[in-house]
């Protein structure tokens, strides 16, 4: 895993990873023999996620964020500066209703809970649950 400093621009930054990878991706596993175009496992963004979580040393007690809940608050921010059709073409929805889920302020209100398995091509109709 590369360290970089934050006070690197981005532009800067985004040029390094252009430099060191021969992918499309900004972040990726590298070109390898089960992964040829370079792409990440969400699972494995996941699990990177709660490495660095642990190794910031800060104590969360019992209920440290989820990499989903940062995805989650960074598309209420846009949304909030962008509007919803911003915050959902940035989290890669196709399906309004998905994006709206994401969007949910968290306040009292009942939520739904969704597990997905990482199958390709499958569609949930939210409307029906």
């Amino acid at each position: 895993m590369h360290r970089l400093l934050m006070s690197m621009p981005l532009p800067a930054l985004i040029d390094r990873c252009r430099l060191v990878s021969r992918t499309d991706f900004m972040i990726s596993a590298g070109i390898r023999k089960n992964s040829p175009t370079g792409n990440i496992h969400p699972d494995g963004l996941t699990k990177t996620f709660v490495k660095a979580r642990k190794a910031s040393g800060v104590n969360f007690s019992n209920n440290p964020p989820t990499f989903h809940e940062i995805r989650s608050l960074a598309g209420r921010l846009y949304k909030n500066e962008h509007g919803e059709v911003f915050a959902q073409k940035l989290l890669g929805h196709t399906s309004e209703n998905t994006t709206k889920l994401y969007l949910d302020e968290r306040d009292n209100k009942a939520y739904v809970m969704l597990r997905f398995c990482c199958k390709r091509n499958v569609k949930l109709d939210l409307d029906v649950i």
